[in-house]
């Protein structure tokens, strides 16, 4: 949330001086750039958590229950193998730009502090899919 707070205020911040006063900050575009790749994985996570991702509803309605419950588990089980895969080639990259000594270009800020978000935030979301479906196994 405070993320999304701070994207809104330097954005506006930002509109104002360039439309107002025909100035801008170099860093604002790149800061609101990385901060959403943030948001973005970290929001995953908590859709996640709480359940809050898409999902066929109205098919899984339509099957038998222990169909349904077999179905949620494959889906639960491919979608943190998807996460792991995610983490593990996010992991990867993360550490090329570290090796390379990369830094943002307007910031100057170290290139791997972007690329974190991918294996942090997928790391964390396959945590959440396994501990869904081992919730899911126990309440059948």
């Amino acid at each position: 949330m405070a993320a999304f707070l701070v994207v809104s205020g330097v954005l506006f911040v930002n509109v104002v001086l360039r439309y107002a006063f025909s100035a801008s900050t170099s860093w604002a575009e790149e800061m609101i750039r990385y901060l959403m790749i943030w948001i973005t994985f970290i929001g995953g996570c908590v859709c996640v958590r709480k359940g809050a991702h898409i999902r066929m509803d109205f098919i899984m309605t339509m099957m038998p229950r222990r169909l349904s419950l077999w179905l949620t588990r494959g889906v639960y089980v491919l979608a943190a193998m998807f996460c792991a895969a995610l983490c593990w080639y996010g992991t990867r990259l993360m550490l090329f730009t570290v090796a390379r000594g990369q830094t943002t270009p307007a910031m100057e800020l170290p290139m791997w502090v972007p690329y974190a978000a991918m294996p942090l935030g997928s790391a964390l979301m396959a945590w959440h899919f396994l501990q869904e479906l081992f919730r899911k196994e126990t309440s059948e």
